[in-house]
């Protein structure tokens, strides 16, 4: 454990050459907590040093780009990822943590909330004469800014709605990312305001150039959410859902504005049908109590939006399409293949049709490869290249017991990861990485090589792929899949809407260098330093020394 300790410990000195001063503290206080439950006095160092340098940050620390991503947004973020941990460890730092020039800061950033929001949007506005493209990262940091230090009662949720939509055009996980922060920046408020969510879920149900239209009942503003964009994402209209079901068990909530309430509910009771069906019982219940205490307001709006019915499957190919990619997608979740397969012939669109069939082509080798079936390297094989084959690959290096095996696969999926985009590369190859480190240290040495070239294009060239679930037809899989919080997802887009396919396999788990590192105790922890020290950003490079030093720590109290 000591030398565990002593690398992590002697690890300030490498946060103290980062050249952003925000990556710097945010690291040594990230060494502080790795430390902390076994050393208090030099985790009380630690904190020290990056509570000293919190106070200290230049006023323009969140302004520079020395890194694609800086590890906090804004002063608010840092010092409530720093503070609060420090006075934890160690109550004795409270006088330390007093300063009244970091709540002069604070202070500013909260006032000024909304004008940061509008310089995110100056970063993506499509009026402005600029390249936009390279901007997504930059402007998903400083919105995250805004939402940082912002106030729910009185910030520009509507503008937030018009970032959300433009940046989805460009990069939709950040989007989808900065969306569930949205909403649970708005459930924040001491009584939050259910128009807040009501406004988010315009993002949803609305594109960039068409409005979803809203009327006025007894002085609020009701939203008209039922003309849905076909390529809504449905993890977050799961989302929206699950954050209604929550605001509306809270009295005062509801009584804040019963309007925008019981519009939520009334209109959000189709797409708990369709995805959340255990959520109709809760939305049902909800919209009931409401017509009960408001039935003049509640009646008006029924009488404008008509009633809430899911599309029959029957009524139209699209309605149908769309309905079967769904008992597809369940299916295979169950691992029920060929119930997936004898469901195939039935839907109408020979893109969407062929699709469907990859992902079940998918399933039945992610099925194999649970049974340690012979099989599983032939149905991965009979897959294009691409993402999903990757995906199977390592999954086959993961969970052999036979280091032939592991390393046949390991030169196919490094074959099949090279045209990628950087941010798909930076996935895929942790996970090869961390399959092959239970089996050959050497091999996965290679692959995180592989992977620190991966994170170095990012840096430099980001975004150079597009997502677009349309492109069924494109020479790889690439353009259909997104990462999101619960990992990899291949989007199928109907006519009806859309379907998110989980891309799971046994034993890929890692997604990230840190995530590499966790799985990576066995491997002499100098190989895995100078790997690091190779990463040309210094907020991935100080994270992956962080995850480092708790991997050691781990390990230390294993032994």
């Amino acid at each position: 454990m000591r030398d565990a300790l002593e690398w992590s410990i002697a690890q300030r000195g490498r946060m103290a050459q980062m050249t952003n001063p925000v990556v710097r503290v945010h690291g040594t206080a990230s060494l502080a907590a790795a430390v902390c439950a076994e050393d208090r006095i030099q985790a009380s160092g630690l904190y020290r040093e990056a509570i000293a340098g919190l106070h200290n940050l230049p006023s323009g620390a969140f302004g520079e780009k020395g890194t694609t991503v800086l590890p906090a947004a804004s002063f608010t973020g840092l010092w409530k990822y720093v503070v609060p941990a420090a006075l934890k460890c160690d109550p004795n730092l409270a006088d330390a943590a007093v300063n009244q020039r970091s709540r002069e800061r604070m202070a500013a950033e909260r006032y000024g909330a909304n004008a940061t929001l509008n310089r995110a949007w100056d970063l993506i506005d499509p009026s402005q004469a600029l390249d936009k493209d390279d901007n997504s990262d930059r402007a998903a940091q400083v919105a995250n800014a805004a939402l940082d230090a912002g106030d729910p009662n009185n910030f520009d949720i509507d503008l937030l709605r018009r970032f959300l939509l433009q940046l989805n055009e460009k990069a939709p996980d950040l989007a989808d990312d900065l969306f569930l922060r949205a909403l649970e920046f708005v459930r924040s408020a001491e009584v939050p305001d259910p128009d807040g969510v009501q406004q988010l879920a315009k993002f949803l149900f609305t594109s960039v150039s068409e409005s979803s239209g809203s009327f006025q009942v007894e002085g609020a503003t009701v939203e008209i959410l039922t003309r849905t964009r076909t390529g809504a994402n449905p993890d977050n209209i799961e989302a929206i859902i699950d954050a209604t079901l929550r605001l509306l068990a809270v009295p005062a909530v509801v009584n804040r504005n019963p309007v925008a309430a019981y519009s939520l509910v009334w209109q959000l009771l189709p797409q708990a049908r369709d995805l959340v069906p255990e959520r109709v019982d809760a939305l049902e219940n909800a919209g009931a109590d409401l017509e009960g205490s408001y039935p003049g307001l509640t009646a008006q709006i029924r009488s404008q939006l008509g009633s809430p019915e899911s599309p029959d499957p029957e009524s139209s190919d699209a309605a149908r399409d769309y309905w079967l990619a769904g008992q597809i997608q369940s299916a295979l979740a169950a691992r029920q293949v060929e119930a997936a397969r004898d469901l195939l012939p039935r839907v109408s669109d020979a893109a969407v049709r062929g699709q469907l069939s990859v992902l079940i082509a998918f399933g039945d080798a992610v099925r194999a490869i649970e049974t340690r079936s012979d099989q599983a390297m032939v149905l991965a094989n009979l897959l294009r290249g691409g993402i999903k084959r990757s995906l199977l690959y390592a999954s086959v290096a993961a969970t052999t017991s036979q280091l032939d095996l592991a390393l046949q696969v390991m030169p196919l999926a490094t074959r099949d990861i090279a045209p990628l985009p950087a941010e798909q590369r930076i996935r895929l190859l942790a996970a090869l990485s961390a399959a092959l480190v239970r089996s050959d240290t050497q091999s996965a040495m290679t692959t995180l090589d592989l992977l620190v070239r991966a994170y170095n294009d990012a840096y430099v060239n980001p975004r150079r792929g597009k997502f677009d679930p349309r492109a069924s037809r494109a020479l790889n899989d690439s353009p259909l899949i997104l990462a999101g919080p619960r990992g990899l997802y291949e989007a199928v887009q109907t006519r009806g809407g859309r379907r998110n396919f989980p891309l799971k396999a046994p034993g890929v788990t890692a997604f990230t260098i840190g995530g590499f590192l966790a799985a990576a105790s066995s491997v002499d922890p100098a190989r895995l330093e100078a790997a690091i020290l190779g990463l040309r950003d210094e907020n991935t490079r100080a994270g992956a020394l962080v995850r480092l030093a708790e991997t050691r720590i781990r390990g230390a109290r294993g032994r």
